[in-house]
Parts: C-alpha cells; structure tokens; sequence
C-alpha cells in the first residue's frame, strides 16, 4: 500500500493482578486482558499487514520494553482505560522522547467520552471515539484526520477539532478474523480463566448490546446498543478452516 505506515497496536502495561476491573462483576481476575482489549485491536491490526499487536499485561511486558517498541513503528494505537489514562499519557510521552516522529493515537472508553483530556497532552496527536478500526486503516494509508469519521485532534494553533461521528459498522464480514493475529502476535498459553480449559482466549461475532446493564460501560461508550451480527456463512467458514 502506498504510504502505509507500520503500525503498533498497544494494550499497555498495568500493575500486577489488575484485571480491569472484571472481578468485580465476573469470577476470573486476569480475563479482561483477553477479553476486550486485544480483541479489539486485532481487528484493524489484521487490515495492517506489517503491524504488531502487543499485550503487555500477560506477556510481562514492561513500561521500559514497551517504550523502546515506538522506535520501530510509524503509528501507535494505544488503547487506554480510565484507570490506567495517566499512566498510558506518560508512555506516550516517553515514546515520543525516543522517536519525536512516531503518531500516537488513543482509543477507548475515556478518550471517548472526555477525548479533550487526552488531547491536552502534546503526547496523543488524535483520538478515535468510538468504533476505530476503518478509521486507524485508513489514518495509516495516508487519510487526513479532517476526513476520518470519529476523530477528534489538535489543530495548528492549539484548538480542538471533533470530527461528526459516522455510522457502527454494519456488515461485521468485511473485518478480518482476528484468529491470525492472535496466531502471530500473542501467546495463547498466557490467558486463563480458572473455570475453563486452559488456554483460554475469545473470539466475536457480534458488536453492541441492546441490554442497559448499568455497571456495564461497553455499549454506552464503544460498540452501542445496535447488535450487530457476523453472517452465519462468514461465521461457519472460519471455523471450517484447518
């Protein structure tokens, strides 16, 4: 692709036993970390040819290691959480120490809700509200920000600029399966839930959730409340495959 930019798709590091905040309402602590988080960033990693998905918390990654990594890439995607958000503003900001040229990107539930707090720090050159994936592919093959759907940024003279928002993906069959990535970046044997086989990792066909549980912050912040499906052929020919 022309203009492509190598990519890094980043679950920072956490202190140890953080789970998100899954114990609280699910019995396995550690689950969040396959769970949501790097599902989330498989997909559009699997648009990317050349990019890397790391998971840092299951892996042992440290903040040292990880901030070393933003010499290799182009593009970093860091999806952040409202616990860990000043801690993943200074990663970026050591990024950016050990190479001034690297974008830095963040996405997840706080940025999309509060993205102005993540834009003032000169660190995060844009956010994707909501839904990132066509919009991060299309950010790396050379698309201004001004026409990424979703996108909030900093201007030249310091202001702020939050694009309209564009509609939930609908038709799920044109993601890739995030089955690859997981294949060539992660290593499976790290995730577990206690009550099931190990290794234990998740795969979806579906986005959003009709439901209005309150303690849930997924479908009021990320996926919506439209369900979205995966067609029954897509869904049957993954898993036909060797």
């Amino acid at each position: 692709m022309v203009g492509l930019m190598r990519t890094l798709f980043l679950n920072p590091p956490s202190f140890e036993n953080f789970d998100g905040g899954a114990s609280s309402r699910w019995p396995a602590t550690r689950e969040i970390e396959s769970y949501w988080y790097p599902v989330w960033l498989c997909y559009p990693a699997g648009m990317l040819p050349d990019s890397k998905v790391v998971d840092a918390p299951p892996h042992k990654i440290s903040v040292a290691q990880t901030v070393q990594m933003a010499r290799d890439f182009e593009l970093v995607v860091l999806f952040t959480s409202s616990l860990g958000l000043c801690v993943d503003l200074k990663i970026a900001e050591m990024m950016k120490e050990v190479n001034p040229q690297v974008k830095v990107a963040f996405v997840g539930p706080p940025v999309t809700v509060e993205p102005e707090q993540a834009l003032q720090n000169g660190a995060v050159d844009f956010v994707v509200r909501r839904e990132f994936d066509f919009q991060i592919v299309g950010f790396a093959t050379g698309t201004p920000l001004e026409k990424l759907p979703g996108v909030s940024f900093r201007t030249s003279d310091g202001g702020i600029v939050h694009n309209p928002e564009g509609p939930v993906i609908e038709n799920l069959d044109a993601l890739p399966w995030v089955t690859k990535t997981y294949k060539r970046d992660l290593d499976v044997t790290r995730y577990n839930v206690p009550f099931l086989h190990h290794p234990y990792i998740s795969m979806y066909t579906s986005r959003g959730c009709p439901a209005m549980c309150t303690f849930c912050l997924w479908p009021q912040t990320h996926s919506g409340h439209r369900w979205r499906l995966r067609s029954s052929d897509d869904v049957a020919a993954r898993f036909a495959m060797p």
